[in-house]
């Protein structure tokens, strides 16, 4: 699944897309037959109340929260939020053609299809299905939001982290637990909360009430710095992932932990499931 580093540099690739009116939108079978079976594939909308409420907008802005996307559309009678998740293997592509998409199972799993005044299309593509989209009048109606903690690049984002980890709620989970807590912080998920967690010498298993104040901070210092050498290396490619002109990052080949055997010093790697992914840490380097 896409994390936070993933989604942000969508957001930066799609920025050409700014201040182009939407002309029309097309929806794949694959949604249609979704929703014949009260499935609501991807667009969580009524499809036709989507369609128009979303054709004939211009993109004003795109932001980012956690690991979702949304996209300001306005008209000169309303505003509107778009709001979008890429599930585990959604993808943007900004072509002239459909057939610029150059891998086919983009191509073949093309998802919804927004045609631009430019002549170009924005194309959201979804192997797995489990990507979602929805409009919003505030972005503040969307639950996840208004649970949603600071980001780390907010001012108030350590302070809110060490607030929350403090609290009852987290005392007895594991560490690794609580900071893919979108209400911890957000956009954090398996990939670099186990990077981080190596990087602070804390055990994934290790129970919040039992981390010290001053590790917690190293905790988020190190979060911190695996995004953004995640964003300078273009994300992290493990199967799906792609950036919006098609391309994959290259994270994954500085990986110190995450799906290897053995860590930097030649330590063998333990593996347990914890959030219900795969947790890789090293028990001599982690305490």
């Amino acid at each position: 699944m896409p994390e936070l580093p993933e989604v942000e540099l969508v957001k930066r690739e799609l920025t050409p897309v700014i201040n182009l009116k939407i002309t029309d939108v097309e929806l794949s079978q694959h949604i249609y037959n979704g929703h014949k079976l009260n499935k609501r594939t991807i667009v969580k909308d009524d499809l036709d109340a989507f369609k128009e409420i979303v054709t004939g907008k211009t993109i004003t802005h795109i932001g980012r929260r956690g690991k979702y996307l949304y996209f300001l559309i306005n008209d000169e009678y309303k505003t509107t939020h778009l709001v979008s998740h890429l599930g585990m293997s959604g993808a943007y592509f900004i072509v002239s053609d459909f057939e610029d998409i150059k891998e086919h199972n983009f191509k073949k799993h093309w998802q919804v299809i927004f045609s631009l005044d430019n002549g170009q299309k924005l194309v959201y593509s979804d192997i797995r299905r489990f990507g979602e989209m929805h409009t919003h009048e505030s972005l503040q109606d969307f639950p996840p939001f208004q649970r949603m903690a600071p980001e780390y690049t907010d001012e108030l984002g350590f302070a809110h982290y060490m607030k929350m980890l403090r609290t009852k709620k987290y005392e007895e989970k594991p560490i690794k637990a609580a900071i893919m807590d979108g209400e911890v912080i957000p956009g954090v998920g398996n990939i670099y909360a186990v990077e981080a967690l190596y990087l602070s010498h804390i055990l994934p298993t290790k129970k919040v009430g039992n981390v010290s104040d001053k590790r917690l901070r190293e905790l988020f210092d190190r979060i911190t710095e695996v995004f953004e050498l995640s964003l300078s290396h273009g994300g992290s490619t493990i199967s799906d992932y792609r950036s919006v002109t098609g391309g994959k990052g290259e994270m994954q080949n500085s990986f110190n932990v995450y799906q290897r055997k053995e860590c930097p010093l030649g330590h063998e790697l333990k593996t347990k499931v914890i959030s219900t992914r795969n947790t890789f840490y090293c028990t001599i380097c982690q305490r």
